[in-house]
């Protein structure tokens, strides 16, 4: 699959098929993507939790308080980095959530590569999380992604604006 299919099969998926995934190979790739991202100076603050056992499983989707969207997903990938394992810009900008969401698309467009389906989840109990997953005070909790074989595919993104809408050249 080249690089613009990946972007256009790439979606935000809510319900899973149960099953496991079967070739432990493919979320090692997932994960190595992830690895692989470039980050501020090379500082690589981004961790990884494979969240995997199904008592696990269920105390994230609790955690994560969705209702019945996740509920049958058989792993959950969660991020984590601190907030010094990135850059400061001259405008005293921390660089850390930037190098998370680099690292973290790596990964969910590796899982689209991979036939997997996933879905970005940017609100849950950050500290139930880390108490679940015993995750040091010291890390932020930036995302949390399902990944797995969904019960229903979608079709091409179809629902976006226009470049003419977005794109600017030389002045707004």
């Amino acid at each position: 699959m080249d690089f613009y299919e990946v972007v256009k099969k790439r979606r935000s998926y809510r319900f899973y098929k149960p099953d496991m995934i079967p070739e432990k190979d493919k979320v090692d790739r997932v994960l190595n993507a992830a690895r692989l991202a470039p980050t501020w100076a090379n500082m690589q603050g981004v961790h990884y939790i494979v969240v995997q056992k199904p008592e696990k499983v269920k105390m994230i989707w609790k955690a994560i308080d969705q209702k019945d969207k996740f509920s049958n997903a058989p792993i959950f990938i969660v991020g984590i980095i601190k907030e010094t394992a990135s850059g400061i810009n001259k405008a005293g900008i921390k660089y850390y959530t930037l190098d998370f969401g680099i690292c973290f698309e790596h990964l969910i467009l590796a899982a689209t590569v991979e036939g997997l389906a996933t879905c970005w989840i940017g609100i849950f109990d950050e500290e139930k999380i880390k108490d679940i997953l015993e995750i040091p005070k010291k890390y932020r909790v930036l995302g949390i992604t399902p990944l797995g074989y969904t019960i229903k595919e979608k079709g091409e993104i179809s629902d976006r604006l226009s470049l003419e809408e977005i794109v600017h050249y030389d002045k707004y």
